[in-house]
């Protein structure tokens, strides 16, 4: 395959990554969807085409935001293609080779935070009872978007029980699996436990691995990773091969890791046989002469106060400084300088928080109390993530939403997406900057939902109460609107806002303000409309819904009357419709056509949702007819059998009854008459022949 060529006229070659036995890996760009970028492997390999087909529906069916997904197979020019969700990032043994470089090494708490991310895609894989076959640091990658470990590279994917397939990575498998036994998703597992290992020393599995590796006392762990007891003992059975000691599935492992105390650091740490490179020591020579001329050796030096006694010959001596005069010197020359540093961080505090009174912003407007992701400004961040910073509290500022409640909004969804944080958020720190990426993607995304409100309600957010939205709902029930499709409305709403909340429940603070938010909203756009629907003639209602509203259609059906009901409109509209006790006769779904019996009731509640980006235009008609009529019972083929003859089954295939039959019907055929004795033959027993 050339690179730049098509295929099946969609997927442009544009690189080859790897050629193994297990296939070639390409790049492509699939032209259909925006040139985005996808992964390709080339099989022409008969028994590898064969086991994809087999296993690729198994493969499709995996869901896991941290495993690509799947797409179909080809066949192009003798081989089997099979096309993969491409992931943008780092391989771990990437990211390995450049901290070795710095001399340093995977800290026992990313490791741990790593092997927590890494259990449940593998808990979802084995749970289609598939096995990787070849989990290392090479086929695990940091992904760009998100700082989450994804799994790659299903070139040695099998399923479970059957033999496994030759050419995992030397050092990572299990023995057992060189030697041919049943794939399993223990064999996983332990390829993880030496990725663990591995990464924590900083060397290589041969380095590490002792005489026996089928035991975990074989894998020398260094004592210089200094790991609690409890991280140890889980490490030891991710690196057992032997029954009963080892995880045989990932979740018995991820119970087990929930069980360590995640440290303090979550990033790399220094290698602790790291080299430390010295100055080189001066070489020893000859010892250099003083220049200084000796100085008489004096056993005292006279006192300067004392008289001079007669005949003694006064000696005038210059003697040096002491080192410890010397060191007083100094001291009393800094202390002014010391306290005219004091003075002037004492003034500038003062002068600080004068223009910080000044400039606080008043009540009711947004909060200013503290920095984005919990923090003060910090000069140590990158110019970028300064700038992005600024801009987020530029566009909240202008939204008038308040900063505090934002803030806990989002250091609440970071913290959910990473439980095991235990309720840290990411410091300025070089080791947590994947963490602020993710936080500042999730702030975009909050934001994004928070503009959608109108400005009186995102002005609001932080100090609604649930007697707000209560107020409007009282309205539309005293408009005889039925209360589960109030019901219906505030659920609607609150999924554009907040996706994955159940429909009925209420989420905590500080998402909740966004759940009031969204029911006085969907409250607050129904529009209510009244008809009649009329026999042998259709009554229509033509109404434009704006986008994120709805239309209310009370419809009157005439007693003993089933109501034809048509809808046209947008395909981004939905339709409910709701019988005179609010049970649902219609079940939420595109608008169509529905035929409802007398026994819904009258009036009939129609709801009609816009959930495009703009207005559109609904059109309505509905007519009364006359209930169906009662279908005749149905013939039972097979009747009770006849009291005179027993006989059971169809009439026709029963035997005529004996005696006399109808003038008019058809006589039975008889039976053929015997042929005539032949000449010459004897009449009767015992005559006799002439």
């Amino acid at each position: 395959m050339e690179i730049g060529s098509v295929l099946a006229e969609r997927y442009r070659i544009d690189q080859q990554l790897s050629a193994a036995a297990q296939g070639v890996l390409w790049r492509a760009a699939d032209l259909l969807a925006g040139e985005s970028p996808v992964a390709l492997r080339e099989l022409r390999d008969p028994a590898a085409q064969e086991r994809f087909r087999a296993i690729w529906p198994a493969m499709q069916a995996v869901l896991h935001p941290q495993i690509p997904r799947f797409g179909g197979l080809l066949e192009e020019e003798g081989a089997l293609w099979l096309v993969r969700e491409w992931q943008e990032g780092q391989s771990l043994s990437q990211i390995q080779r450049q901290r070795s470089e710095r001399q340093l090494v995977f800290g026992p708490g990313e490791v741990l935070l790593l092997l927590r991310q890494l259990l449940p895609p593998l808990a979802v894989l084995h749970g289609r009872d598939l096995v990787h076959g070849d989990l290392n640091p090479g086929n695990l990658l940091r992904r760009d978007q998100d700082g989450l470990p994804v799994l790659l590279d299903f070139g040695l994917l099998q399923q479970a029980g059957l033999r496994p397939l030759t050419g995992a990575t030397a050092g990572y498998a299990p023995r057992a699996q060189g030697r041919g036994e049943a794939a399993a998703a223990w064999m996983d597992l332990h390829g993880l436990g030496v990725t663990a290992l591995s990464l924590l020393s900083g060397r290589p599995p041969e380095q590490l691995l002792g005489p026996d590796g089928a035991a975990a006392s074989a894998w020398r762990i260094p004592e210089s990773l200094n790991l609690e007891p409890p991280y140890r003992a889980v490490l030891e059975r991710l690196l057992s091969e032997r029954p009963g000691e080892r995880f045989e599935q990932a979740r018995e492992a991820l119970q087990a890791l929930q069980a360590v105390v995640m440290p303090e650091s979550t990033g790399p740490q220094a290698l602790s046989e790291r080299t430390v490179v010295l100055a080189p020591a001066a070489p020893v020579s000859a010892p250099v002469p003083d220049p200084t001329p000796a100085l008489p050796s004096l056993a005292m030096v006279p006192d300067a106060s004392a008289q001079s006694q007669p005949g003694d010959q006064a000696v005038s001596v210059r003697s040096r400084p002491s080192a410890e005069e010397r060191q007083r010197a100094a001291e009393g020359r800094l202390w002014p300088v010391v306290g005219a540093l004091l003075v002037s961080a004492v003034l500038g505090t003062a002068i600080g928080w004068f223009l910080l009174s000044r400039g606080r912003s008043p009540d009711g407007a947004p909060s200013t109390d503290r920095d984005l992701v919990g923090r003060a400004p910090s000069a140590s961040l990158p110019p970028a993530e300064v700038d992005q910073r600024q801009q987020l509290l530029s566009r909240l500022r202008a939204l008038q939403v308040d900063r505090s409640w934002f803030l806990q909004l989002v250091d609440a969804s970071l913290l959910a997406r990473f439980p095991e944080r235990n309720g840290r958020l990411p410091t300025d720190s070089l080791e947590d900057a994947p963490l602020r990426r993710v936080w500042n993607e999730l702030a975009e995304e909050w934001l994004a939902r928070v503009e959608q409100l109108p400005p009186d309600l995102r002005a609001r957010l932080g100090q609604l109460k649930g007697a707000d939205w209560q107020k409007q709902r009282e309205a539309l029930t005293k408009q005889g609107v039925n209360p589960r499709v109030v019901e219906q409305l505030v659920s609607a709403s609150a999924q554009n806002l907040l996706p994955g909340v159940v429909s009925g429940s209420k989420p905590p603070e500080p998402y909740l303000q966004l759940w009031y938010a969204a029911a006085m909203r969907g409250l607050g756009d129904v529009r209510i409309e009244k008809l009649t629907a009329r026999p042998g003639a259709p009554t229509v209602l033509s109404s434009r819904v704006p986008s994120g509203g709805a239309r209310l259609i009370a419809i009157q059906v005439p007693a003993g009357r089933r109501l034809v009901l048509g809808i046209n409109g947008t395909p981004l509209m939905q339709m409910t419709v709701y019988g005179a006790d609010g049970e649902v006769v219609a079940a939420r779904g595109p608008l169509r056509v529905v035929t409802l019996t007398p026994e819904a009731g009258s009036p009939v509640q129609v709801l009609v949702t816009n959930e495009g980006v703009s207005s559109g235009l609904l059109t309505l008609s509905c007519r009364a007819d006359r209930p169906a009529p009662t279908p005749l019972p149905e013939v039972d083929p097979n009747p009770i059998p006849d009291p005179a003859t027993g006989a059971t089954g169809a009439v026709d295939g029963m035997a005529d009854p004996p005696g006399p039959k109808p003038a008019g019907a058809a006589k039975p055929p008889e039976a053929p008459l015997a042929p005539p004795p032949a000449a010459g033959a004897a009449q009767g027993d015992g005559g006799v022949t002439n």
